[in-house]
């Protein structure tokens, strides 16, 4: 009975924390916020040294931070958006260099 209700939570747990990284029609959604890819600058995948950098001491208090403790790469996405004062959008990603090549 233990077994099925720590199932059951682990389960619920990995579908509700997740977060899904989808580029569609000119827009990168990465949970639940969007951007549309005009206002995408450059995309840089990282390495695990360099996103813990960016992801901690390094990191500005003013960027989107998409991220997820138990994934150790991602891409840095610079904005260019007059409007917008977010500098860039940090995602985590297993899948960084392919991200980044799908975002430049």
């Amino acid at each position: 009975m233990i077994t099925a209700l720590i199932t059951g939570a682990l389960l619920y747990s990995n579908n509700k924390f997740a977060l899904e990284t989808v580029v569609i029609n000119d827009w990168l959604y990465v949970g639940n916020a969007k951007i549309e890819s005009k206002y995408l600058k450059k995309a840089t995948p990282l390495n695990k040294s360099d996103f813990l950098k960016l992801r901690g001491r390094n990191a500005d208090p003013a960027a989107f931070n998409g991220t997820r403790f138990w994934v150790s790469t991602g891409v840095k996405v610079e904005i260019n958006d007059k409007k917008d004062p977010t500098p860039y959008w940090l995602i985590s990603s297993r899948k960084a260099k392919l991200l980044a090549s799908k975002l430049n």
